[in-house]
């Protein structure tokens, strides 16, 4: 659904009470529900507290020849620089 209609549907049920549920008795008859509240809350699963990295590896490989270099994370920016100048 396109979200500016959504968005105009809720200002207009806002505004005049438009875009009611509707439903029928067993008689035929259609009757308008209860009102729905605007907010319902939902339990969201609990957010679990994973540690940051504080260092990024890398591995570098040039034939048989391999190293690895651990960074920290708050130099990135230095990382960066130090890599362009490897491939100068």
């Amino acid at each position: 659904m396109n979200a500016n209609v959504l968005h105009r549907w809720l200002k207009e049920h806002a505004c005049d009470g438009r875009h009611q549920l509707k439903r029928r008795e067993p008689s035929g008859a259609t009757l308008e529900t209860s009102h729905v509240p605007a907010f319902i809350p939902v339990k969201l699963p609990a957010v679990l507290n994973e540690p940051l990295a504080t260092e990024f590896k890398v591995e570098l490989c040039k034939g048989a020849l391999s190293t690895t270099v651990c960074w920290p994370v708050s130099a990135a920016d230095a990382f960066v620089q130090w890599t362009k100048s490897l491939f100068k």
